[in-house]
C-alpha cells in the first residue's frame, strides 16, 4: 500500500507514460481477456468490419491503461487537480433537489473514467456523493479504496447494506451513486432488455432504491475530451412518485447506455463477461 501511495504521486505525465508500457503488455503481450473483448465488440457492432472492431479493441486497452492509472492517482489527487480535469456541465439542474432537501440517485456505466466522476461529484454537485461499492477480497486494498472514494465527504455504501443504510440516515441529503451495468448473478431478481442488439439482464437494484426512497433518478454522462479530462452531465431518467411495476428508470438507463456506448465505443468496459446470462 505504501508503494502504491507514493507511485500516486507522481505527476499524471509520468503515470501516463506507465500507463502506455502497460498498453502494450496488457495487449500485446498478456492479450487480457482479447477473446471477451472481441466477442463483446463482434456482438455489440455487427456492422462493423473486423479490421474496426480490432482497432476499437486496440483504442479500448489505451483507455483501459489510463484508467487503471488515473484510479491509481485518485488516492492522492488534489481538490484543485481534480476539478480541472472533471467538469461538471449542468449542477443547476439539480440545485432545486438540494434546495428541497431532496436526495437523488445518480446511476453511472462502466465508462471511462467513472471513479473520478464520482470522486470529483463530491467537490461539485451541492449533496455528497455515496458510491455504492462491492466489497472486495483483498482487505487491504478494500480499505484504500474506501479512503479513497471518502477523501472528499462522500461515504461510500456497501453493495449489501444500501436499503439499510438509507433507511437508517433517510434525512440525510445525498446523491447515491451506482455503477449499475454489471451482469447480475443468475438467480437474482434482474429485468431484461435489448441493449446493444442482444437480450441483456440489469439488476434491479438501483430502480428498487430510488423507488423505496422515491430519489429522483439521474444518469451519469461521462465524457472524455482528451486524454486526463471529461465532462458529467447529469441527465434525467425519471422522477417520483414511480408506478409500483413499472421499469421506467432501468429501460431509460439502458437506452441512454447504449447511447454513450455507440457514441466512445473504447470508452468502454468491454473486459468484463456482460452477456454470460441467457434469457429462459
Amino acid at each position: 500500500m505504501f508503494l502504491l501511495k507514493l507511485v500516486s504521486r507522481l505527476p499524471m505525465p509520468v503515470l501516463y507514460f506507465i500507463s502506455d508500457l502497460m498498453f502494450v503488455m496488457i495487449c500485446f503481450v498478456l492479450a487480457y481477456r482479447k477473446k471477451v473483448v472481441m466477442k463483446n465488440l463482434a456482438n455489440a457492432f455487427p456492422e462493423k468490419s473486423e479490421k474496426e472492431r480490432q482497432d476499437m479493441a486496440k483504442e479500448f486497452y489505451k483507455r483501459f491503461s489510463e484508467y487503471i492509472v488515473e484510479t491509481l492517482k485518485a488516492v492522492t489527487i488534489s481538490r484543485t487537480e481534480l476539478l480541472e480535469r472533471v467538469k461538471y456541465l449542468n449542477v443547476p439542474d439539480v440545485q432545486h433537489h438540494a434546495n428541497n432537501g431532496q436526495s437523488i440517485i445518480v446511476i453511472a456505466s462502466h465508462q471511462f473514467n467513472w471513479e473520478w466522476a464520482l470522486l470529483a461529484g463530491c467537490l461539485t454537485l451541492p449533496f455528497p456523493v455515496d458510491a455504492v461499492y462491492q466489497k472486495l477480497s483483498n482487505q487491504a486494498f478494500d480499505r484504500l479504496m474506501l479512503r479513497t472514494r471518502g477523501r472528499f465527504g462522500g461515504s461510500p455504501v456497501e453493495k449489501s447494506r444500501v436499503l439499510r443504510e438509507i433507511l437508517r440516515s433517510k434525512d440525510r441529503l445525498r446523491a447515491l451513486g451506482i455503477v449499475a451495468d454489471q451482469s447480475p448473478r443468475k438467480k437474482s431478481p434482474k429485468y431484461w432488455t435489448q441493449f446493444l442488439h442482444q437480450d441483456t439482464a440489469f439488476f434491479l437494484g438501483p430502480e428498487q432504491i430510488a423507488k423505496a426512497a422515491q430519489y429522483p433518478a439521474y444518469f451519469f454522462y461521462v465524457k472524455r475530451l482528451k486524454r486526463g479530462h471529461y465532462t458529467v452531465e447529469l441527465k434525467p431518467l425519471a422522477n417520483p412518485p414511480y408506478e409500483k411495476e413499472g421499469h421506467l428508470i432501468l429501460e431509460n438507463y439502458a437506452r441512454i447506455t447504449e447511447q454513450l456506448v455507440r457514441e466512445d465505443p473504447p470508452g468502454y468496459l468491454w473486459t468484463h463477461k456482460r452477456w454470460k446470462l441467457a434469457r429462459d
